[in-house]
């Protein structure tokens, strides 16, 4: 803060200044006065000196023409004093001289004479026609000098008057300079009695502002343009355990580790380059606390005339409001977990309910669809049987009988397929899995199979093989499928291929048939529920038995997929290797 007594060099200043501004002002005047006299005074005198100097050529002149009529001068000096006489009416026709001549109404009777002087040929003239030529030129010189010598007092009285008006001015002028001088002065005295006024009030809000830092709850600290701390309150030595003495002077990363953090650094940065900086909720660490205290920090630039000079850090403990938060995010986590659970409940409900309907819907069309043939055959054997009454033999009523026996046992598969299709989707299926070897399920299948179909040819080639991780129940139904759907689309009297291999930890089971392939339009549907291909036209089915099958694949870690291309049709159930299963 400025001393009062500081002032008085900045009000001589000022006052010094106008002073030799004046000074200047004045001398600079007369000095530009005087000159410009001069120059007037010489222009006049050498205007006046033509005029004169001319007049006396023609004289000369003249007076040589006369002096040669009483042979006492020779045709060179009447040429030389000609030429005299020319260069005179020259210098008068060039320039500014000429402007003049014009400027006092003689510039006609100038070229009159200049014309006629070059006419003049003094060798053929004789002297009494050549004084008889030049008589003109005398008189005219004569009445141009008194001319000029009338114009240029004239102008020079005009001059002169114009003169004493800028002197006027320019007192005037010098006047207002002193009259403004003074003003400054007065104006300066007045704001130096203010800046006394305004440096006890300063001194004033200073103690003030010193009085409420000190008793201030929130801690305050500030720093200059280097970083070092140049103010720590009692309040900010309470937050960070460091007093006064420890912190003033030294850079505040030196003072607590809490100041070194990026973050802090940054904002402290950003305040030192004039922007304010804020963090909410940082973790202070106080000496010897294990458990951090949470804090506000807010910084913002402290300017003065000549920039920024350093920065102010506001800091204020938070760990109730962190306290508070952290409850309402606990809560607030608790309500969205239980409006998880609550939501995950109210979709498996609506996912039970859309199941139970979807399999409400499934089930009729597949009764108004599959059903429709199985009935009818039982329908029919039944009726014929009651019409033959007592005329039906024993194997009669044994075919009859045996015939609805398959349509009601084919109705019950139906049924059974369609239940478990229903199941799946809705996601009521799970699996066991367990180390389990494929060989024996597979050759169990390929044994059932042949039982229900006699003249089918079943090949089974197992290869290196191992233990699978799998449900052997799922296991075998997916088994049973492939081989099923192989021997009712292989042609007559072919072969049936099944091959069990191990190939990068897991175990292949390929069924391959020589049917007709498969169009490439039913290989991207053949997986989908109740599709049936071209080439399963008078077979029996559901066309949920590959659905089934994949997806009971897949919820054991497997897959189950129609390999491409080939004379054969070869689907290839993967399964993974059980973990330290051998060959």
């Amino acid at each position: 803060m400025t001393r009062p007594g500081g002032s008085a060099p900045w009000l001589a200043l000022p006052l010094v200044t106008v002073i030799v501004f004046t000074l200047l002002l004045t001398v600079s005047l007369q000095r530009m006065v005087r000159i410009e006299s001069d120059m007037r005074v010489d222009a006049e005198q050498n205007m006046l000196w033509v005029m004169h100097e001319s007049e006396a050529a023609a004289r000369r002149l003249k007076e040589t023409a006369l002096l040669a009529e009483l042979g006492r001068a020779q045709e060179a000096d009447i040429a030389l004093h000609l030429d005299i006489l020319r260069s005179r009416v020259a210098l008068l026709n060039d320039g500014p001289q000429r402007r003049f001549v014009e400027h006092i109404g003689l510039g006609e009777e100038l070229n009159q004479l200049t014309a006629q002087l070059d006419t003049l040929a003094p060798l053929q003239m004789t002297p009494a026609s050549l004084q008889a030529a030049l008589a003109p030129f005398p008189a005219f010189f004569s009445k141009a000098a008194n001319k000029t010598m009338i114009a240029e007092w004239d102008e020079l009285g005009g001059r002169l008057e114009s003169y004493r008006g800028q002197l006027r001015k320019t007192i005037l002028a010098l006047i207002g300079v002193m009259a403004a001088g003074a003003v400054l002065t007065a104006a300066l005295v007045l704001a130096l009695r203010k800046s006394r006024q305004h440096n006890r009030m300063l001194r004033r809000e200073r103690d003030f502002s010193g009085l409420l830092i000190a008793s201030s709850g929130e801690g305050i600290a500030a720093i200059d343009a280097s970083g070092r701390c140049t103010l720590w309150n009692e309040a900010m030595a309470h937050l960070v355990g460091q007093s006064a003495q420890q912190a003033v002077g030294r850079a505040l990363s030196e003072v607590a580790g809490f100041f070194a953090a990026a973050t802090v650094r940054e904002r402290l940065a950003e305040a030192l380059a004039g922007t304010p900086g804020h963090l909410q909720l940082r973790p202070l660490f106080r000496n010897g606390a294990e458990a951090p205290i949470h804090v506000d920090l807010r910084a913002f630039p402290m300017r003065d005339e000549t920039g920024i000079v350093g920065a102010i850090v506001f800091m204020q403990d938070a760990s109730d409001r962190h306290a508070a938060e952290r409850r309402d995010a606990e809560s607030r986590e608790r309500l969205e977990q239980l409006v998880v659970e609550r939501t995950r409940e109210l979709d498996d409900a609506l996912s039970r309910e859309r199941s139970a309907a979807d399999l409400y819907r499934n089930f009729a069309a597949m009764i108004s669809h599959q059903f429709r043939t199985p009935l009818a055959i039982a329908d029919s054997a039944l009726q014929r049987l009651i019409r033959r009454g007592n005329r039906a033999d024993a194997q009669e009523i044994t075919d009859r009988a045996t015939r609805a026996r398959g349509a009601i046992s084919g109705l019950t598969r139906l049924v059974e397929s369609t239940l478990d299709a229903a199941r799946i989707e809705a996601g009521e299926v799970g699996t066991r899995r367990e180390r389990c070897d494929l060989a024996p399920i597979l050759a169990e299948v390929c044994d059932e199979q042949r039982e229900a179909t006699p003249d089918a040819r079943i090949r089974v080639i197992v290869r290196n093989h191992a233990q699978a991780l799998c449900d052997p129940a799922y296991v075998e139904q997916v088994l049973k499928n492939l081989v099923s759907n192989a021997v009712t689309y292989a042609p007559g009297g072919s072969e049936i291929s099944v091959t069990l291999d191990l190939q990068c930890q897991s175990l292949h089971c390929e069924v391959a048939n020589g049917g007709p392939p498969i169009p490439p339009s039913d290989r991207d549907r053949l997986f989908e529920r109740n599709f049936r291909g071209a080439n399963s036209t008078g077979a029996p089915g559901t066309g949920v038995g590959l659905f089934i099958a994949r997806t009971l694949a897949r919820m054991q870690g497997g897959d189950l997929v129609l390999l491409p291309g080939g004379g054969q049709t070869v689907f290839r159930l993967t399964l993974p290797q059980a973990e330290g299963a051998t060959s």
